[in-house]
């Protein structure tokens, strides 16, 4: 354990927007994601083409939920409180990527880019359409959680400012990778795809339960982060903390899961109404075709009974249609 470090006071309720420290590579990445966000709605403006001001609200709001979350309370208190820690992390994977994929700045880098640029062909790549598959986001909560909360790395985190540094970008990455393909990138998924998505989601709250209820009701330290923590006069007892810590991953990762199947719900109905339309307009081409040969061949004109399904129509089926009654 640390020594006693009387330099930082009790944490309160006031203190989540008063207590500030420097994070320069979340503050570098904030900054550069809102100048080029903000050239890209400038560009397609002067192109005469229109940007939802709601996405750029929402995009501004998660880059600073970002801030606030590696620069603020958070992060000063990251190394003196586990369930401080586990709050940070949890808000950097799961919280900030969703708040900034809704704003769509991948959308936009496609529609500034065209067709066929690097950034479609990577979007269109295996590795992507891997990342895509319904099996595997959901499997990764769970997975990460036991990696993140559980071990050696919530330790590496706090003894050195660079390994946690990395750590924040990697845990801002796999999310925005966990969730794009719920923000209307892929736009040829089948609705049974997406329908396949939304089932193992609905299963997936079950399972992101088990790392927090394991984290909860354990009566023993499962994490190295203890050996490391600063200490304070105020400092609660070490298995209470990762008690508190377990609370939070429990709550926060069922709460987080229900706008990830709202983002699959509205997916899979808008894959739904694709695939309807499709189906439409094969069926309005087939009209159309017979259409013509009747007005070239003369043929019979076509009726709402040929539009019918085969099997109401086909006298085969029709007479053991009678012989059964």
């Amino acid at each position: 354990m640390g020594g006693v470090i009387a330099a930082l006071e009790r944490p309160e309720p006031s203190g989540l927007l008063t207590h500030w420290t420097v994070q320069p590579v979340a503050i570098a990445l904030a900054v550069l994601l809102a100048v080029n966000y903000a050239r890209g709605v400038q560009v397609l403006r002067a192109r005469n083409r229109t940007w939802p001001a709601w996405r750029g609200v929402v995009f501004v709001l998660g880059l600073l939920v970002l801030v606030w979350a590696s620069c603020g309370f958070a992060q000063v208190y990251s190394d003196s409180l586990y369930w401080v820690w586990t709050s940070q992390t949890l808000t950097l994977w799961l919280v900030v990527p969703i708040l900034v994929l809704s704003g769509h700045p991948v959308q936009l880098a496609r529609t500034l880019a065209g067709t066929d640029s690097r950034l479609d062909l990577l979007l269109r790549s295996r590795f992507a359409r891997v990342v895509g598959n319904p099996l595997v986001g959901p499997a990764l909560v769970p997975l990460l959680s036991g990696v993140l909360f559980f071990g050696p790395v919530p330790k590496w985190a706090i003894s050195s400012a660079p390994a946690g540094w990395a750590l924040q970008l990697a845990l801002l990455v796999v999310g925005a990778l966990m969730v794009l393909p719920l923000v209307g990138l892929d736009e040829d998924a089948s609705s049974l795809a997406v329908g396949l998505s939304l089932a193992i989601g609905s299963f997936e709250l079950v399972l992101d339960a088990l790392p927090g209820v394991l984290l909860r009701l354990h009566t023993g330290l499962v994490t190295g982060w203890f050996d490391s923590r600063a200490v304070h006069s105020w400092t609660p007892g070490a298995l209470r903390d990762q008690q508190a810590a377990g609370g939070i991953l429990w709550c926060i990762a069922e709460v987080i899961d229900l706008p990830f199947l709202v983002l699959v719900y509205r997916r899979w109905l808008r894959a739904d109404a694709r695939d309807a339309a499709r189906v439409d307009a094969v069926l309005e081409a087939e009209r159309a075709a017979r259409r013509g040969l009747h007005d070239e061949d003369t043929a019979p004109p076509v009726t709402a009974e040929r539009d019918a399904p085969w099997w109401l129509t086909d006298p085969a089926m029709q007479r053991r249609l009678r012989d059964r009654d």
